[in-house]
């Protein structure tokens, strides 16, 4: 497996820059926001922001962080099945720590988003890019989506989503 580090590039929180799925995840976010307090984490089906109100191939590509004061405290508690071609070899991280979870040339800048949540309490949206040997360029939109910790001060966990928008399947080859 050869490892890959995208170019990332921050793009402003707008609707009309987000891929359509990514769009759909933000509005119905936005929908139980009641600003300026965040969404509460609803679980499976709970009140707040619950698994069970989010399209199931959305799910997919979708993961639930963990949050805290330090690097050790992101840790991931759901993992979507076809976010798989970001693990290569890597076992499902569900449980562990981002630094643990995913490659090394990836976690530090995913952390590093994360954290930035975590200490705005605002989403944060971003352009991935890769360069591959092939002349080819696989390109993704990431967004990052704070949700209120349990005592309702600051964010306690972040969903976030990740949507290729072109050449997936080139990195999914070249994961395998």
């Amino acid at each position: 497996m050869v490892e890959y580090k995208p170019a990332t590039t921050a793009l402003s929180v707008d609707v009309e820059l987000m891929d359509p799925r990514v769009k759909e995840l933000f509005l119905y976010w936005r929908s139980l926001a009641d600003p300026p307090s965040l969404p509460h984490w609803g679980g499976a089906s709970g009140k707040g922001f619950n698994l069970l109100n989010v399209a199931p191939d959305i799910l997919s590509i979708l993961t639930i962080v963990d949050t805290g004061p330090n690097p050790e405290d992101y840790i991931y508690r759901y993992w979507g099945s076809g976010r798989f071609l970001f693990l290569g070899n890597r076992p499902d991280p569900t449980g562990r720590p981002i630094l643990e979870g995913l490659a090394g040339a990836n976690a530090a800048n995913v952390l590093q988003q994360y954290r930035q949540v975590y200490q705005s309490g605002e989403p944060v949206l971003m352009q991935n890019t890769w360069t591959l040997d092939n002349g080819l360029v696989a390109e993704c939109q990431t967004l990052r989506l704070p949700l209120a910790a349990d005592d309702g001060d600051g964010v306690g966990k972040i969903v976030a989503v990740t949507k290729f928008l072109q050449h997936a399947d080139e990195i999914r080859r070249l994961e395998e």
